[in-house]
């Protein structure tokens, strides 16, 4: 996939933090506060350095953020007609095809109807797929206060708050939890999911304590949505829940719980990559459904190393070399670890002298496996076996190669997803 170009200059974020900040001060009455002059008083450069394209996005940024801090309590709101339905609708293709500019141009025009917190919604969807939480938590932080039935949006308040103020979404989330049965499902899942991440850098001790906590609130999260035969419609909740649930079991040693939480989450969210990849790596090597569940999440273009490099072992254990190489060419392409792309560079140089390759591309192979991961004996001793065997003079012989077992590329994958929660 051909990564987009990024929505702003430098500069363009540096004013981007001065209106979002500014607007804050507004929004708590704090317009004339020496905060709110300092901002106002600060050095233009940023501002000057934008293009006219820029210069315009700020300006209407500007504009939007101040249509919710200070909206006109004067103004006579529309009801819904054909034109609105027809401008909302080329919004939201203008925002399939990534054309945020125009989305939000034709969002201004339906300023007057009856939905002002259907637009903030939109605008604060724009802007997070854009590479801008800070903003998108400005919008959804009005639609979720001004229509506070629709959970969603706060769910959505929640999850932009997380990448854009964790410290300040870890207090939210806490308060969540706290009460859980006081909010929606949807809203419980987004909260103990923010809260979960904070292991990522704890201790095993403190994981396993956050983990006692958090497993009853999302077991009877998780129970509230079943009981009322909801699983479908709260799909995303139930899924963010089933992985957190499964990868607690995991981490905890219980892995047949692990397995039967992730392949519940996958009953609702079939296509769910990080559950398939989950359930895949603990089952790899006792059931060939972790092949199938491999399969599935390389089919869907997963992001992440690991189907991959599962299925390169897979192949190449198996005689596949071809599919070997290709599998582990492809991997390499994904985001994972020094560690897999080590590992994937070993099995492409395995693959590639199998199948005949010229011994530079093979030995090149080797080395970038070795580059990659120093510690990866298993490189070496393929390497060395390589270079002393009739494999080199073009002789095709298997039985040289020190091959990991199925178990041990098992354990590699589970320490490696357990750190950097990857999936």
């Amino acid at each position: 996939m051909v990564t987009p170009p990024p929505f702003g200059s430098v500069s363009f974020r540096l004013v981007v933090r001065g209106l979002v900040a500014l607007h804050r001060l507004i929004k708590e009455g704090k317009d004339d506060s020496p905060d709110a002059e300092r901002i106002r008083d600060a050095p233009d450069a940023p501002l000057k350095a934008l293009n006219a394209t820029e210069k315009n996005r700020a300006q209407w940024l500007s504009d939007d953020l101040y249509s919710i801090s200070e909206p006109d309590a004067g103004t006579k709101h529309r009801a819904m007609d054909p034109q609105f339905q027809q401008q909302l609708n080329e919004a939201l293709e203008a925002r399939q095809s990534r054309d945020w500019d125009r989305s939000l141009a034709i969002l201004r025009r339906l300023k007057d109807y009856k939905l002002p917190a259907l637009l903030s919604y939109l605008r604060g969807s724009i802007w997070l797929d854009a590479g801008y939480p800070e903003i998108a938590v400005e919008f959804y932080r009005h639609c979720a206060e001004g229509d506070p039935s629709n959970a969603n949006y706060l769910a959505l308040y929640i999850h932009a708050l997380a990448e854009s103020d964790p410290d300040m979404a870890r207090k939210l989330a806490r308060d969540v939890l706290a009460d859980d049965e006081k909010f929606d499902p949807t809203v419980v899942a987004r909260a103990a999911e923010v809260c979960f991440n904070e292991a990522r850098t704890a201790s095993d001790s403190e994981a396993i304590k956050l983990y006692a906590e958090l497993m009853p609130i999302l077991e009877r999260n998780t129970a509230r949505i079943e009981n009322n035969q909801a699983p479908v419609s709260c799909g995303p909740a139930y899924a963010i829940m089933a992985g957190l649930l499964g990868f607690c079991y995991e981490f905890l040693g219980n892995d047949e719980r692990a397995v039967h939480y992730y392949s519940r989450g996958l009953q609702i969210d079939p296509n769910n990559d990080g559950l398939l990849i989950a359930r895949g790596i603990l089952l790899y090597g006792d059931s060939v459904r972790a092949t199938a569940d491999f399969e599935q999440a390389v089919n869907l273009g997963s992001p992440i190393i690991w189907p991959y490099l599962f299925l390169a072992h897979h192949y190449l254990i198996t005689a596949r070399f071809d599919e070997c190489r290709i599998i582990c060419e492809t991997g390499l392409r994904k985001r994972g670890s020094d560690t897999a792309r080590s590992q994937l560079e070993e099995w492409r140089a395995i693959a590639q002298a199998e199948l005949g390759f010229p011994p530079d591309l093979v030995r090149a192979a080797f080395e970038a496996a070795i580059r990659f991961d120093p510690s990866n004996e298993w490189a070496k001793r393929n390497q060395a076996a390589f270079e002393t065997s009739s494999v080199a003079a073009g002789v095709r012989h298997r039985a040289m190669w020190a091959q990991r077992p199925e178990a041990a590329v098992r354990q590699l994958g589970l320490a490696e997803r357990r750190y950097s929660l990857a999936a």
